[in-house]
């Protein structure tokens, strides 16, 4: 594990630990992109050892909609044509403070290829080749998107 990985996991607990206290919660929308050849768009964090769907936190004052589109262009250069459809809404307790992912599935979009200095790869997969390094939260909302199952309300 990287200097640069162990600094995050620190900052991480230490953040949900005293959200935990303040019992407050997080929300992260992040999208299930797919694209002409039905590939799922994934991305791999500079701090995490797995790939994940894009997508990230909400600022101050932001809906869920502004901040997942934000993030998609901050992430991966990606800009929508059409409204983002919503796919699920789930549950998940992360270190003790309540966390709802919302995942939205996007097919029409533009897309120009930038650097962001927290991501350190962006790839196209398709759903049969998913890489062996996947979180396996991302997974199961790929097995639900891909297998016509209803979403579970656990993240």
């Amino acid at each position: 594990m990287n200097l640069v990985t162990m600094c995050h996991k620190l900052f991480n607990r230490l953040v949900r630990k005293l959200q935990s206290l303040l019992g407050l919660v997080t929300i992260g929308p992040r999208a299930i992109i797919l694209n002409a050849d039905n590939q799922v768009l994934l991305v791999k964090h500079t701090y995490q050892p797995h790939w994940y769907l894009p997508g990230g936190g909400l600022k101050k004052g932001e809906s869920v909609k502004v901040a997942l589109l934000r993030e998609l262009k901050e992430e991966v250069g990606l800009v929508t044509t059409v409204e983002p459809e919503l796919f699920a809404i789930y549950h998940h307790t992360y270190l003790g403070v309540n966390d709802y992912p919302i995942i939205f599935i996007i097919k029409r979009y533009s897309i120009s290829p930038i650097r962001s200095p927290e991501i350190e790869q962006v790839e196209w997969f398709s759903y049969d080749k998913l890489p062996a390094m996947i979180s396996p939260g991302t997974k199961r909302r790929l097995d639900e998107y891909f297998t016509h199952s209803v979403p579970a309300e656990k993240w």
